[in-house]
């Protein structure tokens, strides 16, 4: 009774199960103190006995109360004694060995409700017609569920790939339980495969994951189930909390708003992109955004099989619209995410207030591949003529535009084919990236800096550095004309023309982002979704830019940074060329020295190379301006800033917009067939299924740039470093010498 007391004074949430297990250890004989029970023991107790009698109401017998307790309770740790030393002394029962650092943590498991060898009747009654096809994957989790529902077994997915899935139990230790199902041969549906399958269990029933944390339940199908249940008797979409309340009513199942929310989505979306009547709606939608908006480039092309192959959208005012901007394009496609495949290309601009416009789009069947981009290229180029027009410097021997890509292949080869006269640049952080990869992060950063640098002198010293230590890095970066990526190469050829500060694809980056749902859904989704956010984008910057003059925020806050950094230049003409001045600047850092730089201003280029760059005066033509012109920073900002960066630019930029089409007045032509999206996999999109491969540097560690954190030895990261360890420990147990690093 003093035990029992005991439990009631220490433990206040579960005194009633403290003092019921107490009891029954003092009817088995056991003795009791204050260090037999836990909390954690009195959670699993009140668990078990909660599902004892949650799945059998006459389970609470006498007998079986009397069996039930006993095994669920902790072993029993004697009163402390004394020692020869006169320290406490504990009896307790045999050790349990911590598992080893290299050793396998297994998830708990009952060894008392081992099993050996049990047929699984129940799966075989639910799958034991031969003649049992499945048309789709949800169809076959329907039953799976049920089977697990039915039968209390959990099975998990080992293999997902297209419509093919294999299962094993993860309810026994080390079950043998297997089934996989896959596509009928040489005919639609899914069907058991029986001779991959093993349907006899065997272990101990396992109570927790490997981690400690309950076993996961499948609840995506239960949850999408419901929501189809909901919408069929609800005039409104479903919701939530439809979601819950059916659950609770009809599988008795509490879920929480989280997953109901998921599950509503993922209907939704699911609903939308497997819609295949929409692609006989994409021809006529085209169709009639051109002739809403006459002028506008919008088609969709059909294969001899009448499967859709292209669509291409282009509005009218695009060729207005390159006028308007910094004369640099950023072309580059994204996959759709939907079953029907495809991929998106956008040929985007960028404003002077950085917002992003997008000229033209187009999803065709094709991957990034070079007969792909050669027809989006082709298309471009005659709906805006502007992009080939004659440069507005004298010197430049290039066409207008500059176009940024990723130095994707079939990019390139497109772009040299339709646009051999306009210069092509190369994302700098797709440079870095590979020589982060391939050679190290140290290195990564001195390609940035490479990159930035209008120093002559600057980047001299970064490649000697490069060269001297990593010469594999020094040889990827040479080799790339870096006339095509560094800002240093515009100072030695002045016939390059200005590239306004884009260093990067970021605008092609930004542009797929902005339009990540429009991706998701199906082709006219894609393109309605596109057309309608511009439309939008177009129609909140006409509001913003109403009524403003000057220079855009961004521009006049750089501009009045560097006319304040001016003060203590000095300018000087530089002999008879009435045209061209020097100007001496104190370099930074509290030194005496100064810097001699010369400023043209007819050309309004610099030494430096910052003004010539993005167009905006730098420091010194700053300082020629302001003691030379006796110019305010107004007389500055109206006639030395391009006038891409004026308030007045912006507007005709947003002066026009196109008209929407409204989808739900077209009806299907009947005749377009879907696209042919899954015969192959196409060219530039991922795997489905990764292929994992052995490294470069598996046979020469010493090679690899991959140091470990932990030891500090190359060829190896801190994950596989205790494996290796304990493999080479196993081998020199053995009398090996040597490690084969091809097995790690």
């Amino acid at each position: 009774m003093n035990a029992i007391r005991w439990a009631l004074q220490n433990n206040s949430h579960d005194c009633g199960l403290f003092a019921i297990a107490v009891i029954w250890h003092l009817l088995e004989g056991k003795e009791i103190h204050s260090s037999v029970f836990t909390q954690d023991h009195i959670g699993a107790l009140r668990e078990a006995l909660y599902r004892g009698l949650s799945s059998n109401a006459e389970w609470a017998t006498l007998e079986n109360v009397t069996s039930f307790f006993p095994a669920l309770l902790p072993p029993v740790r004697n009163e402390p004694s004394l020692d020869q030393d006169g320290a406490l002394k504990y009896e307790t029962g045999p050790e349990v060995e911590e598992p080893k650092e290299d050793e396998e943590v297994v998830a708990e498991t009952h060894p008392e409700n081992f099993i050996h060898d049990v047929e699984d009747e129940i799966f075989e009654r639910k799958f034991s017609e031969p003649s049992q096809v499945f048309q789709t994957v949800e169809e076959l989790m329907v039953v799976i569920n049920d089977y697990q529902e039915t039968s209390g077994n959990s099975l998990a997915i080992r293999r997902s790939r297209g419509s093919s899935r294999a299962f094993a139990c993860i309810s026994h230790a080390n079950c043998s339980f297997r089934v996989a199902f896959g596509p009928k041969a040489r005919q639609e549906g899914i069907i058991l495969k029986r001779g991959n399958c093993n349907l006899w269990h065997s272990g101990a029933a396992v109570t927790a994951a490997k981690d400690g944390r309950c076993l996961k339940k499948r609840s995506k199908e239960v949850i999408k189930e419901l929501a189809n249940d909901v919408a069929l008797h609800k005039h409104a979409p479903p919701t939530a909390n439809d979601v819950i309340k059916a659950g609770v009513h009809k599988k008795e199942t509490l879920l929480s708003y989280k997953q109901s929310y998921r599950g509503v989505n993922a209907r939704n979306e699911s609903k939308i992109i497997s819609d295949p009547m929409s692609f006989q709606l994409v021809g006529l939608y085209v169709e009639a955004f051109a002739q809403r908006n006459p002028g506008s480039t919008a088609f969709m092309e059909r294969g001899s099989d009448h499967r859709i192959q292209r669509v291409f959208v282009c509005p009218s005012f695009a060729n207005d619209v390159l006028m308007c901007v910094r004369p640099v394009i950023s072309i580059d496609g994204a996959h759709m995410r939907s079953e029907w495949k495809g991929t998106l290309y956008l040929a985007t601009v960028k404003s002077a207030g950085d917002d992003l416009y997008p000229v033209a789009f187009a999803i065709p069947v094709d991957g990034e591949d070079f007969q792909g981009w050669l027809w989006f290229l082709q298309y471009l180029k005659a709906s805006a003529p502007n992009l080939i027009a004659e440069h507005f410097r004298r010197e430049c021997s290039y066409k207008l535009f500059t176009f940024m890509s990723d130095r994707c292949k079939g990019l390139n080869s497109a772009l040299g084919n339709v646009f051999p006269a306009n210069h092509n640049c190369y994302c700098a952080v797709h440079i870095r990236r590979n020589v982060e990869s391939n050679h190290g992060k140290k290195f990564a950063s001195m390609v940035t800096a490479l990159s930035e640098t209008t120093s002559l002198p600057k980047k001299r010293a970064l490649l000697t550095q490069l060269q001297q230590k990593s010469p594999g890095a020094y040889k990827y970066v040479t080799d790339i004309d870096a006339n095509r990526w560094m800002d240093s190469a515009w100072l030695e050829d002045e016939k390059l023309p200005p590239r306004y500060g884009f260093r990067n694809s970021n605008i092609s980056e930004s542009a797929n982002n902005m339009f990540h749902d429009a991706r998701n859904g199906n082709w006219l989704d894609a393109i309605d979704g596109i057309l309608i956010k511009m439309s939008l984008r177009i129609t909140k910057s006409q509001s913003e830019y109403e009524g403003k003059d000057g220079v855009v925020d961004n521009i006049l806050g750089l501009a009045t940074k560097r006319w304040e950094n001016c003060v203590g230049c000095r300018v000087y003409a530089s002999g008879n060329d009435s045209e061209i001045y020097s100007v001496y600047q104190k370099l930074g850092g509290g030194l005496e020295e100064e810097a001699l730089l010369k400023v043209r201003l007819v050309d309004c280029v610099c030494d430096c190379g910052k003004w010539q760059a993005i167009g905006v005066p730098c420091v010194h033509g700053m300082a020629y301006s302001r003691h030379q012109m006796k110019w305010r920073l107004e007389d500055v900002l109206d006639q030395a800033v391009d006038e891409y960066y004026k308030y007045r630019t912006q507007r005709e930029l947003y002066r026009r917009n196109f008209v929407p089409v409204w989808r739900h007045l077209l009806e299907p032509d009947m005749m377009t067939l879907l696209p042919d999206g899954a015969a192959r996999r196409m060219p530039g999109r991922p795997k489905t299924v990764r292929l994992r491969k052995n490294s470069r540097y598996a046979h020469e560690p010493e090679k690899s740039p991959t140091i470990c954190s932990r030891c500090h030895q190359p060829g190896h990261n801190v994950r596989t470093c205790v494996r290796r360890e304990a493999v080479k420990k196993r081998n020199a147990e053995n009398g090996a010498a040597t490690i084969s690093h091809s097995v790690l």
